[in-house]
Order: C-alpha cells, then structure tokens, then sequence
C-alpha cells in the first residue's frame, strides 16, 4: 500500500493509507486516527504540536502530547456526518472547517474535558 502525507511538522506526519489515517512521532510512535468513508481529505498539525486534525467524513482531533494518541470524533454519528473539506488553525485549541457548500464553522476544544 501506498501513504499519502496530509499534514507534517517538524516531529510529526499525518498519513493515510486509503481510508485509514494515523499520526507518526518523529520517535516511531504511532497512533491510529481512525477510518474515513472515501479517505481522509484534508489534515493539519497545531503549530505548537500538542494535537492534530484529521478530516473528510467528519473530523478526529488527536493528542500528540501526553497521552499520545487520545483522540475524540466530532460531526461522525449518523444523522450528524459533516463532509469537511478545509482545515486551519485559529488559536491555541481552535480551528475552523469548511463544509461541503464551502461555510465556515468554528470548533473550540479542551483536551482536559475530552
């Protein structure tokens, strides 16, 4: 098989093998990111590399600090999927994701209440 890189930092990659994702440290660790319907389509790495986004049928957001690898779903349930096709970071523990119609949403997190 062959990955595809969707995002990389300086000690991170975000790949894809088909519709499976997963995060690589720069040490081997890696961390499973789940399974998108028809591949993940887009992906970014905090610049301050404490988490990590991956998205397309609905969004995972990964810890890449301590505990490596805790991931949480957003907009996956059925009757909730989201088809995100933009990513960017907006602050510390925020971003904003593009929907298929090309909308705009806003997305605050805190890994401490995950």
């Amino acid at each position: 098989m062959t990955s595809r890189e969707l995002a990389r930092s300086a000690r991170y990659i975000v790949q894809h093998e088909y519709e499976h994702a997963r995060v690589t440290a720069a040490d081997g660790r890696q961390a499973s990111l789940g399974e998108f319907y028809g591949d993940p389509a887009v992906a970014l790495i905090d610049v301050n590399e404490q988490w990590c986004a991956v998205a397309g049928e609905g969004l995972v957001l990964c810890r890449l600090g301590q505990p490596f690898g805790q991931c949480v779903e957003y907009f996956r349930q059925p009757g909730e999927v989201r088809w995100i096709t933009a990513l960017r970071q907006t602050g510390p523990f925020a971003l904003e994701w593009q929907d298929e119609d090309g909308v705009w949403h806003t997305l605050d997190f805190d890994f401490d209440t995950m």
